[in-house]
């Protein structure tokens, strides 16, 4: 209490707000809240995390986690994290133990720690205790949280032990008698009930610490399960930190796929993908993780950008969180600025040297809060305009050829792995639409939050909006990519057979056969880590690394056979993916509301009712009734004229069978359509084969052609001619001989289409000439030495062959034969540097040896001269030249 008052002193800020609280009770922690608060981490790998999230934001670039056998410890051994990190002051080390507070809290920071949390839960979840130990200029701490030294001496709140000492002479920090007593207790605390019994074992934990600044954590008497068995498992792979298989059972019972998912089973294959950007090396029992930053290793990768203006709570609680923060300031200002004033106009001119310092001080104080006040203002409206603000997120799909079974989308927060293998759109359908398909995005805090283990996220609403956003972006992709025919729909199994996937079953294993194996690993890149600059190299393809599963630990840029990024002072290679886009509008601007649809449908109701309700018109049959219609059709299609036996119609002539003019007194008979008359009024003279097309009439009993009831004539599909109707008239289309016959008003055109195709014919023909003969010419010059067939018989391929070349197979044989060839002038040329260096190492040799023998006057005579490597070969000359 008393150095809570000291503390406050020190910060008439905090005073000023907390000064008349002090007398007021204040909330306790338990500490069984240690085990209720460890409890959030369901994933025990989730909890070994949020250890390395501490490394990663203290700027650690190593990082190694590794177990240490103690048979006299529950569980068997010790967990322990170390790095190489800044480290911690003795003041820093007391924050660690503030639950809830965290100085890395930020909205605009790229730190993953932001609850102040992860540390206790992380470390209280593997085990029941655990101890601290780190180092920062020339001191040295250690802390230690045990619920077992609580519950042997009964103790209801937290008490943790945090001894520190000079780093040089290893004395305690400790001024008074009081401060040394309290040290002393606190060591014989961490001897008590640490694994470490005496001083020099403690100290030797620091001696771990072999840079200027770190951290070692040690987590001991792990938790076990019911049979007392521990939760990991050490023994299976002395490499790797693996998850019992009662453990991954009781974690993943639920899923529907019986297979093990790498990531959830191992580690290793967790923390290698734990971080999208990778800046940190990890070593898991001594040995490397080879990470990876996920886009790197798909098939076929594509992007995509999305923005959208659903993601507001986070924005939101920020902006409260801001404005509240400006109103407590601006009353804080305002405050200060009254007493201020009332301060001066109380001294007014006079006043002693005391008031006037007391009134300065006021106004100081005053103006910083003034100052305070408007930039957290400023910092409200930034954060008030950007909740309209759409946010943007960056979409990665690919193909996992390397392991087909899983897919799914892993969801980054901060670069920070929180959700991975989440299945969404097609790929929730159970079909084989999306499998084999990896996703990954990074959503900033802004965005969404996570929740405190982060194994989730906070806003679970906002989350499915996400990964509705995801499915249908994945949908677009799938029918991109290249897996099925976007005319047919099939073609899935053909196109997994050719990387050793031969069957629908998704579970299924890749074939292990050298050609496949191969082919696998040609289509994805390889990337590893410089461990000097931390940098990241596409390593080109090369048969030597073929069936290494990694590379050495300790890989530098001088070891990138690519020149152009041999050197750490060369600039990171960017990753380069094609962009996509998709032209319709997101689902969400796509969908109308409830209410509008609603709307919209119950008016389209209400106007077809409208339309039905109008009465229909009953018309009786009666004579009267009858004659009016009749009056009615005959004014709005009359009769044609009548003509007489010796009379011709004006332009009614029809060519029938006998070739006379067919007549008719009839009035009462069916009526000629007009296009018969128009047909009869053609002055042109047809052809026998058009005579064909034109319709025939019979005579009725009174002299009057009948009328067919099909007004158009038929089409004649003979091979030879094609009868069409059209809004010139008729078009008798003669499919040999490209001609075309046109009657339009009694005149007939004849248009001659047989030079325009032939012209037509004779281009394309001369261009299908060039490209085979291109094609040819390319497959001659590219003809790897392994296809069967030879370059003298490619360069005379007919034409139907050259469609029906296998060119994707022929490709990748001519790429496998280059990357061979490669490789082979590669060694050859490492093989001729070598000889190159051995060469110069025999002559630098053989000059030391002959400025050794000129040396010696007894056997070269007087040289006169100083002798060395730059005179050495004159020297001999003139030597012998003497002798």
């Amino acid at each position: 209490y008393n150095e809570y008052k000291s503390y406050l002193r020190t910060d008439y800020r905090s005073v000023y707000v907390m000064s008349k609280y002090l007398e007021l009770s204040r909330a306790k922690l338990s500490f069984e809240y240690l085990h209720t608060n460890s409890t959030t981490h369901e994933f025990l790998f989730g909890a070994l995390a949020e250890l390395l999230d501490n490394s990663r934001d203290a700027a650690a670039t190593k990082v190694n986690i590794y177990t240490v056998r103690r048979d006299d410890l529950r569980g068997s051994c010790m967990l322990c994290f170390l790095d190489d990190g800044d480290g911690m002051e003795p003041d820093e080390i007391a924050s660690v133990m503030k639950f809830g507070s965290s100085c890395k809290k930020s909205g605009e920071s790229n730190m993953i720690g932001q609850y102040g949390n992860g540390l206790k839960s992380g470390s209280m979840r593997i085990g029941k205790d655990f101890i601290l130990f780190t180092k920062k200029e020339s001191n040295m701490s250690c802390l230690m949280l045990s619920r077992t030294f609580h519950e042997t001496e009964n103790l209801q709140e937290v008490i943790v032990p945090m001894p520190s000492w000079n780093r040089q002479s290893r004395l305690p920090l400790a001024s008074t008698d009081t401060e040394r007593s309290k040290h002393s207790m606190e060591v014989e605390l961490i001897l008590k009930y640490s694994p470490f019994n005496t001083k020099v074992e403690l100290f030797q934990q620091f001696d771990l610490i072999d840079s200027d600044t770190g951290t070692l954590v040690i987590s001991y008497n792990l938790k076990t399960l019911d049979n007392g068995e521990p939760e990991i498992d050490i023994d299976t792979d002395p490499t790797d930190i693996l998850l019992t298989q009662m453990e991954y059972e009781r974690e993943y019972e639920d899923e529907r796929e019986h297979f093990t998912i790498p990531e959830k089973k191992s580690f290793r294959a967790y923390t290698a993908v734990l971080y999208q950007e990778p800046r940190m090396r990890i070593y898991i029992q001594h040995k490397k993780v080879r990470t990876k930053r996920l886009e790197t290793t798909l098939y076929l990768p594509k992007q995509y950008e999305y923005s959208s203006a659903r993601f507001k709570a986070r924005s939101e609680k920020e902006t409260f969180e801001a404005e509240n923060k400006c109103k407590i300031a601006e009353e804080r200002a305002r405050e200060a600025e009254s007493d201020a004033r009332s301060l001066e106009k109380k001294l007014g001119d006079g006043g002693s040297k005391e008031e006037r310092t007391e009134l300065r001080l006021a106004q100081r104080q005053a103006f910083e809060f003034r100052r305070d006040a408007d930039v957290l203002r400023k910092l409200a409206e930034r954060k008030r305009k950007s909740l309209k603000e759409p946010k943007t997120l960056k979409f990665t799909f690919g193909l996992n050829i390397t392991n087909r079974k899983c897919f799914g989308m892993f969801v980054y927060n901060c670069s920070r792995l929180i959700k991975m293998y989440e299945r969404v759109g097609p790929q929730l359908e159970g079909g084989s639409s999306g499998v084999g398909v990896v996703g990954v995005v990074n959503v900033p805090y802004l965005v969404l939050e996570p929740t405190h283990n982060k194994q989730d996220f906070a806003d679970a609403k906002e989350y499915r909006h996400l990964l509705r956003a995801l499915g249908e972006y994945l949908h677009h992709y799938w029918q991109i990519c290249g897996v099925i025919d976007p005319r047919t729909g099939s073609g899935v199994r053909n196109f997994w057979a050719e990387f050793g996937y031969f069957t629908n079953k998704w579970t299924e294993e890749p074939a292990t056969e050298m050609k496949y194996a191969k082919k696998r690993m040609m289509k994805t890149q390889q990337w590893q880590q410089c461990d000097r600059c931390l940098k990241w190299r596409l390593l080109p393809f090369s048969n030597q690394n073929y069936g290494k599963a990694e590379l050495s630990d300790e890989w530098t840029c001088h070891q990138n056979p690519d020149v152009n990024y041999n050197k750490c002072m060369i600039a990171e290679q960017q990753i380069k993916i094609p962009m996509e886009n998709i032209n319709r509008k997101p689902f969400e601007e796509r969908a109308p509301r409830k209410s509008e649809e609603f709307t919209e449908r119950k008016k389209l109701v209400e106007t077809k009712k409208s339309k039905r309700s109008v009465s229909p018109i009953v018309v009786s049959r009666t004579p009267e009734t009858i004659s009016k219609s009749s009056q009615l059709l005959a004014r709005n299609n009359p009769r044609p004229p009548r003509y007489t036996e010796n009379e011709n119609p004006p332009s009614f002539k029809m060519k029938a069978k006998k070739d006379r003019i067919i007549e008719s007194n009839n009035p009462r008979r069916e009526r000629i359509s007009k296009e018969h008359q128009r047909r009869a009024s053609t002055k042109n003279v047809l052809s026998s084969s058009d005579e064909e097309t034109i319709p025939k009439f019979k005579k009725s009993s009174n002299g009057l052609p009948l009328r067919k009831r099909s007004v158009s004539p038929p089409l004649k599909r003979n091979g030879a001619q094609i009868h069409k109707k059209t809004k010139e008239g008729h078009r008798t289309l003669s499919l040999f001989n490209e001609k075309e016959v046109i009657t339009v008003g009694g005149s007939k055109q004849l248009t001659d289409l047989k030079e325009k195709h032939s012209k037509e014919i004779s281009n394309m023909k001369k261009i299908q000439e060039k490209l085979a003969e291109s094609l040819r010419l390319c497959l001659h010059y590219f003809s790897p030495p392994s296809w069967p067939t030879k370059k003298e018989d490619l360069i005379n391929l007919e034409l139907d062959k050259l469609l029906d070349f296998p060119l994707n197979k022929f490709f990748d044989t001519y790429e496998v034969n280059l990357t061979e060839l490669i490789g082979q002038y590669t060694q050859l040329a490492s093989d001729e540097e070598t000889k190159r260096k051995e060469s110069e190492e025999k002559v630098s040799r053989l000059k030391e040896l002959m400025v050794t023998i000129a040396q010696q006057p007894s056997l070269l005579g007087d040289v006169g001269a100083d002798v060395d490597e730059s005179n050495i070969e004159d020297i001999l000359r003139k030597s012998v030249e003497n002798s």
